[in-house]
């Protein structure tokens, strides 16, 4: 679909659901380098395998993929590692560069024509405090009626946003996202949705092909309003 198209789509709703990492801001690299410095120490194989899930499986959570990574791929047992211990360690080394790393081109832009006329949250798979952290550091907190983040799941928190807003018709909502899981949640929950690709391309997102009517942007420098 064209911008035209999506921008019109865009002026018809009234709540703009937003995930962080690939979506707003140009971090999904560095959440990839972190685990694999996290897991380094178990070898080269191991590393690539983690990375390689890690790109795959955007928007699921640290929790689950930490967990997965040491009972699956390493084959401990839950007593053998610390979870909340390795989270720790991630949140760590990434939160500064998060807060640090540059935006989606046109993110901000778009957030700050949007916010004083819509209702805008975020829905994250980073964990709630951590993400509310960054939002806060980085000056957007103002624009945004909720922040969520994990343990609760993205489409958990879209049921959620529903609940807040549940005197609006489903024809309101729209949740940007750049993952399988994200589209998969707007399904359930009735959500519209747009694809971002984040500088991948929309041809080369992992969403191209399955959004309805292949609405993904490259950012959002197209669907400003003076664009």
């Amino acid at each position: 679909m064209s911008s035209v198209g999506i921008k019109d789509i865009i002026n018809q709703k009234s709540v703009f659901v937003f995930d962080f990492d690939g979506v707003l801001v140009d971090s999904v690299q560095i959440k990839a380098e972190a685990f694999a410095e996290l897991y380094s120490p178990y070898g080269s194989d191991i590393t690539d395998q983690v990375v390689t899930h890690h790109l795959a499986n955007g928007g699921m959570s640290r929790y689950e993929k930490l967990n997965f990574y040491h009972t699956v791929l390493l084959g401990m047992r839950k007593g053998e590692f610390n979870l909340d211990k390795l989270i720790n360690q991630f949140s760590e080394i990434v939160v500064d560069k998060v807060i640090a790393c540059p935006e989606i081109p046109g993110a901000e832009k778009f957030i700050k024509e949007k916010y004083s006329q819509h209702k805008l949250y975020i829905n994250s798979a980073t964990p709630q405090d951590e993400i509310r952290q960054i939002i806060l550091a980085r000056g957007l907190n103002g624009y945004f009626d909720s922040v969520l983040g994990s343990p609760a799941t993205k489409s958990e928190n879209l049921a959620h946003i529903r609940l807040l807003n549940r005197g609006l018709p489903h024809s309101q909502f729209l949740f940007f996202g750049d993952a399988l899981s994200d589209l998969e949640a707007a399904h359930k929950n009735d959500f519209q949705f747009i694809g971002v690709a984040g500088g991948r391309g929309a041809t080369k997102s992992i969403l191209h092909g399955r959004v309805e009517n292949d609405m993904i942007i490259d950012d959002f420098t197209c669907i400003l309003e003076n664009s």
